[in-house]
């Protein structure tokens, strides 16, 4: 069985955006329902390549800068939480599609770990020939 990577995480959560955005807009045919998921779903896209980044370049240059750990990681957190607010306040979302939305990262983080999995299952089945 091989191990997830970060990158494997990230398109899963980019296949998870488009499909639920696809799925809410078919289903509910609810303009703000689509934007309310869309709009959660690329924030913590955003915010979980940032925060890759941002651990790549500390364990690359394997010096830990207090400005790193001090500044950029609350500074993005701060950032990530100002347009989440921004969002909700002013952007008239639908709050369940919005947390749906938001937890789209968790969902990915799932699906990446299942796959492996199945992937296995389905592999050994055709070699059984069932």
């Amino acid at each position: 069985m091989r191990e997830i990577t970060i990158s494997d995480v990230e398109h899963t959560n980019v296949a998870i955006l488009v499909i639920g955005s696809l799925a809410i807009s078919v289903a509910t045919r609810d303009y703000m329902a689509l934007f309310s998921f869309a709009v959660a779903s690329a924030i913590v896209t955003l915010n979980f390549r940032l925060l890759k980044k941002i651990i790549e370049n500390l364990l690359i240059k394997k010096i830990f800068e207090k400005k790193d750990l001090y500044i950029r990681l609350p500074l993005k957190f701060l950032l990530l939480l100002g347009a989440i607010t921004v969002v909700v306040l002013y952007g008239d979302v639908r709050l369940i599609y919005f947390l749906v939305g938001l937890s789209t990262v968790f969902i990915s983080i799932l699906v990446s770990q299942f796959r492996p999995v199945i992937n296995s299952h389905t592999e050994r089945n055709a070699k059984n020939g069932t």
